[in-house]
């Protein structure tokens, strides 16, 4: 039930949480819950949504490894009033910064999961070693990156 779209504030700084969390490398697909990601941009929980060489070969099977993992997440929180969580995907490759088709399959794979959770639209951040891509909105950035 993702409601409005929310842009992060820093996504520097959520990836280099991410990484502080996780010994990140190719092929990997990460997921983090983010609290109120336009102001404070607090990364409450993450956990490995993928680890394979390849992306699934369909969004819909993208989709429900996604919706598994954004249920797992997200758990029982009580929310009242409007949304104030998001969910950040970040698929780590080797590459040009440059959306391919495997990358659409997990940004497509969110529309498939239909999790029905009080969030706000999220969104998929390239990581590789020349830096970071917002997939959506094409902010970038050279750190953090995909260490050789």
């Amino acid at each position: 039930m993702a409601t409005s779209r929310s842009d992060l504030r820093d996504p520097a700084a959520a990836l280099a949480g991410i990484a502080r969390r996780h010994q990140l490398r190719p092929g990997m697909v990460i997921i983090g819950l983010v609290e109120h990601p336009s102001t404070i941009q607090h990364l409450l929980d993450t956990t490995v949504l993928y680890d394979a060489a390849q992306a699934p070969e369909q969004a819909r099977h993208c989709g429900v490894l996604i919706q598994r993992a954004a249920e797992r997440l997200f758990g029982p929180r009580l929310i009242l009033g409007q949304p104030r969580h998001t969910f950040l995907t970040v698929v780590v490759r080797r590459g040009p910064l440059v959306v391919t088709n495997e990358d659409q399959r997990w940004f497509d794979g969110w529309r498939e999961a239909e999790h029905r959770l009080p969030v706000l639209d999220g969104t998929l951040v390239l990581l590789t070693d020349q830096g970071w891509m917002c997939a959506d909105n094409k902010r970038v950035g050279f750190l953090p990156a995909l260490v050789a």
